[in-house]
This record gives C-alpha cells, structure tokens and sequence, in this order.
C-alpha cells in the first residue's frame, strides 16, 4: 500500500526499552548522535532517521525520543507534529513508569495512531510477552491507541520487524494529508551551523508550505529572515510542506539567536501571547489535584514556558476532571485555538494531563464570568465566532490567517465559511486577503459619501476629486486604509462613486458653473489661446478675470480636468490648441532639419525658455523628442 507523501513516526516509552536500537534496526541510521549519548548508551536528546516503507517512493521521517524522566522536556518536544506513535516497551521489563508517562504526553498530544512494539522479544519466554501484551492492552484501553496492534519484536534478531514495518505502511496509508494552505508553522527542535552556508535549524512542519527566497518570522522575537536552502530526508527541495521533517537554511541568523522552542511562520501571520484560554484535562494517575494559581509547567510546540493557572468552573481541578481555565503566561508561546498541549507539575516535573487552545489572545477573566464567556466561546458556532471577530475589529478588518490563529479552523473550512458570508452580505474580501463585517464596510462608506460630497461643494467646478484628496478628507489612520479602498471598490460597483484611475466623483455630481464664473472661464481661454506658450501668471490671469487667487486655482485646475489646458509646469497653464499647435511645428521643424536646439526652439516657437523648458521636457516625457545634448532629436515613432 502506498504511503500519503508527508508521515512523521515519534517513538515513546520507557528508558532503556530500546526504542533506538529499534530504530537503527529499522532504518540503519543511528538516532543517537551525541557523544554523550554513545557513552552512556542512553538517549538525551531528539534523534531523527527516515524509513523507506514498500511500495511509497515518499520516506517516512522517524523521531527518536529519550526515555528517561530526566528528559520528558525533550520527549514532549519530539512528539510535537507526529502522526503516529511507535509506542516501545521492553518485553522482558512491561509497563514502567515513563511507559505511563509517554502515553498521557501522546494522549495531550492527540496522537490517534500507532502501533506497540514489544522489543527485546528474543529475552522473553512466550508466557511472559502474552503476560506483557495483556498488561499493554489493559493500559491502553480508554486511550486514543487502545486499538493499536502489538507486535512482539526484536531489534537483535530482527525477528517481527517485517511485521512492524507493514504495520507502519498500512498506518501511514490512513494517515490524513494535511493542507499545504494556510499559515506556516515549524516549531524548532534544533539548531546548528554547516560551514559555508551558516544558521540550519530542524522541524516538523505542522501547516502550511514555505519555498526557498521567502521571508519567515522568527516568533516570539519577531525578526524576519530570508530562507536560503531548504532540505528534506537530505535533500535540498524548492518548497517544504505540513507533515515534513525539514531543514531551513537560515544566513541571515546567528546560531546563539535561535533556540529550541522558536516558531518559524509566514510572515506577520502570528501574535505570541501571554494568556490563553483553554479546556483542560487532569490524567487520573495524577498525584493530586490543581488549586486556583498553581505553578504548572506548559509544553506547546517545542517550547516550555511556566504558567500560573486560573480555573474559572471551580476551585480546584481533580484527578480525571475537566475544565475551562486561563493560563496566565511566564513566557510567550506561539499558539492558535485548537492546539493542544501538555501540563506538568512544577515540581516533580511530571507529566499530569494537558489540554486545547480556546482562544490564543483572550481579554483576562474573572473566575465566574470567564466561564460563560469562554464555555460560549467553545461552544459558538464557528461562523458566529467569525462574524463577532469581524464585527468587534471594525474598519480595521482581520486577514485571514489571525481569523485562522483565533478559531483553529483549517484554511480550506474558513474559506468556505467566509465565502458563505459573504454570499449573505456579512463580510468581504479585500486584495490583502482581509476581511470585514458589512456593517463596518457600510460605515466606511457613509463616511467617503460624506467626504465626497463636502469635497464637491469645496470644488464645485471640477467634475472628479483625486483619490488622495478623498483619502486626506476621510483621514482613515493606517490600519483601515484598506477598509476605504474596499468602500471605493463597493460604491462603483453599485454606482454611486464614479471611479476613473486615481480620480473619483458621486454619480448624482456635476460642475457648477455660475455666470460669474462661466465668464471668467471663457475670458481666461481666450487670453491663454492668445498668449500661446507664454503665458501670464496665475496671479496675473486672476486679476484680468475678475476672480480672487483661490477662485482663479479652481478655475485653472477645473480647466485642466477638462483637457482645455494642460498644465506643463506648477505655475505654467497653456490652452490645448497652443500644446497641440507648438507639438505640430517642431515635429515639422525635427523632420525638415534633423535636429533642433534652444535658441532655434525659441525662434519657432516664440517663448523664452521659461516656457520652452518644460514644453520641450514634457515632449520628452510623451516619447515624441530625446534629448542628445545640446538638441532634441525625433524618437522613430514620431519620425513615422
């Protein structure tokens, strides 16, 4: 059976159990890569191999944990991401502590499949590996592995690993392909320099896709680095995906900058925080129960930060107990609802339940009203939930990806909920891929409406009013400047607000032109067509018109709009016959002779060069002449 492309294999179970050996004897790479390691024959820290499954031309990528309870940090950290579980215990030892312990990290975790390997089978009678098997089911039963299949094996002999190996290939071909879409996280679990290429850092892509060239954030420090190289199963890819091992070539970091515990993500998509609230779950094998405020150990990801818990139902948590709590944070942590995640004690630093991400960035709650809130929260519909967000962020709208970080939803299902929204007025896309409630969209509206309107009595001559004079009148600050683009693109298309380029105007608009006005009009064009390209000053053109210098603007300026005159510098109209004329003659002048400088500029076109400067300047901009030095020559187009 084939494999889906991107499985990841954690193993779990006690120390010396042999979950390494089993896998170098799987795969004929050693996990244990450190020198400490070797000596002690004991796993410290994560170790990372691939499995070629028959029939999958895609490896399967299989993290090594440590087994001992000094090292359940680093085990909490290595199933981060997994798929499935290899869940190891001795045949000859059974059940043992950290055998327990490593079944709640996966339980926390959601690890819903796997297989139990009972190794160092060749050390056992038969009695006792049906003895140990029974012992195996019995603590699995109630479990998310309780259906797990145990498979006597041994790592010496090879003895049951055919077996093992087509267990792991009917698994991984049940194993759900996660989305490419969305937002791109890696946890890292470790990090080290190559020479010549710099920073590397290792994980398990748990959503999205990233390619070679594109910027990451680094979270929770927020910086954001190129990506040089991309590597997977040791070999470099132009693009890695969710549920791959991976290798990020970062240059642009140091080694001492990045740690275990970061989160790689697209860029700007997510928030660290210090709270968060959550549902959680107290394991029955816990020594005690948790009162209001303990200090409790909190693992997400690959990171560990401390926390004080406040519980909102009640005041204490008992063994086996639900609850809806706030965890108030020592450190930040990457998260989004729908994560789950796992708690310790402080200390003894044991494993004693876990728990899911309610919301990621919550407001902080009191004990009895937090509650409801949250338990409405959880309970909500997901497109009620989103349509509350949308209303509650206003013109300042939510992009897509923090609507993903605050409801957990995977890509493809808030799409469809957006869309449905959508279709009922409720939300709208923008460009960005940031959306708003239609109740702000409107008011963004009524306010440009507003502005336009007052805009059109301040002008009354000019048919449009340019988009950023409407923006300085709206004055929406930064972050709804999107929401008055998406109110511009509303109104045109239902015909209120015509729009042309950069230009807009009320459909209802039109000039004013009074009689005073329309006199001065006619009196400015016929002294602008007489002057040709010399012509009076906006001051001098006021006082021959009758207007104040603010009116005669306004004319000058609705003029122009109207393609009577061409403005060819800041104070320099001239009438379009004039342009049209003064182009004529030199395009007649260039084709006679050539080529044409200043003064024979001056002589044919009867103009100081004042005017002649920026005339001949603007023909240049338009692609009719070049400059060559001292001359204005023909361009071909003009020339044919």
């Amino acid at each position: 059976m084939s494999s889906p492309r991107h499985v990841v294999v954690g193993t779990a179970g006690h120390v010396d159990h042999g979950k390494s050996a089993l896998v170098k004897a799987l795969t004929g790479t050693d996990p244990d890569r450190l020198a400490e390691e070797k000596a002690r024959e004991m796993t410290i820290d994560l170790g990372f191999a691939f499995l070629h499954l028959p029939g999958s031309d895609e490896p399967v990528a299989i993290v090594d944990v440590p087994g001992h309870e000094m090292f359940v940090r680093n085990m909490v950290a290595g199933a981060t991401g997994i798929d499935a579980a290899i869940f190891v215990v001795a045949a000859d030892e059974g059940v043992m502590p950290q055998t327990v312990e490593h079944l709640d990290v996966l339980s926390s975790l959601r690890v819903s499949a796997g297989v139990v390997a009972l190794t160092k089978a060749d050390k056992a009678s038969p009695e006792r590996i049906l003895q140990v098997s029974a012992q195996v089911k019995q603590l699995l039963a109630g479990t998310l592995l309780e259906n797990a299949r145990i498979l006597p094996v041994s790592s010496l002999t090879r003895a049951g690993l055919p077996d093992l190996i087509a267990e792991l290939a009917a698994i991984a071909g049940q194993v759900q392909t996660r989305s490419p879409e969305g937002i791109f996280r890696l946890p890292v679990d470790r990090v080290f320099t190559i020479k010549g290429a710099g920073t590397v850092v290792t994980g398990t892509v748990v959503s999205g896709s990233l390619a070679t060239g594109e910027k990451v954030d680094c979270l929770p420090g927020g910086r954001a680095l190129r990506v040089r190289m991309l590597h997977v199963h040791n070999q470099v890819v132009d693009r890695i995906y969710a549920g791959q091992r991976a290798a990020i070539n970062l240059p642009e970091a140091k080694k001492e900058e990045l740690e275990r515990g970061d989160v790689l993500a697209t860029l700007g998509a997510l928030t660290p925080t210090l709270m968060l609230d959550a549902r959680v779950s107290l394991g029955e094998r816990a020594a005690r129960g948790v009162g209001q405020r303990t200090r409790l150990r909190v693992h997400h990801g690959t990171k560990e930060v401390m926390a004080r818990v406040v519980l909102l139902e009640s005041d204490e948590l008992r063994p086996g107990e639900t609850m809806l709590v706030q965890l108030r944070l020592e450190g930040p942590l990457v998260v989004m609802a729908g994560d789950p995640f796992v708690l310790r004690w402080y200390s003894p630093p044991q494993v004693i339940g876990g728990g899911v991400v309610v919301d990621a960035h919550p407001p902080k709650r009191r004990r009895a009203a937090g509650a409801a809130e949250v338990a409405e929260r959880e309970a909500q519909p997901a497109a009620e939930t989103i349509a509350e967000m949308l209303n509650q962020a206003g013109a300042r709208g939510l992009a897509f990806d923090q609507m993903r970080e605050r409801c957990g939803l995977a890509a493809a299902d808030l799409r469809s909920l957006l869309g449905e929204l959508e279709t009922e007025g409720r939300a709208k896309a923008g460009r960005r891929d940031l959306w708003l409630a239609a109740e702000a969209l409107e008011r963004m509206s009524e306010r440009l409406v507003g502005a336009l309107a007052h805009l059109h009595r301040q002008h009354h001559l000019k048919s449009f009013l340019s988009l950023a004079q409407v923006v300085s009148a709206v004055a929406p600050p930064p972050e709804e400047q999107e929401a008055l683009r998406l109110a511009v693109e509303s109104l045109a298309q239902r015909g209120t607000v015509i729009s042309e380029g950069n230009r807009l105007r009320l459909a209802t608009h039109r000039p004013e032109w009074s009689d005073r006005f329309a006199q001065a009009r006619d009196h400015l064009l016929a002294a602008l067509l007489r002057s040709g390209l010399a012509t009076p000053s906006p001051e001098e053109l006021a006082s021959a018109s009758g207007l104040n210098d603010t009116e005669c603007e306004q004319l000058l300026d609705a003029l122009v709009e109207s393609g009577d005159l061409q403005a060819i510098a800041s104070d320099i109209y001239v009438h379009r016959q004039v342009i049209d004329g003064s182009r004529a003659r030199v395009i007649e002048y260039l084709r006679q002779h050539g080529r044409m400088s200043i003064p024979e500029a001056r002589e044919i076109l009867g103009a100081s060069r004042r005017y002649l400067l920026p005339f001949l300047e603007g023909l240049d901009r338009e692609g009719l002449t070049a400059r060559q030095g001292d001359y204005r020559v023909l361009r071909k187009r003009a020339d044919g």
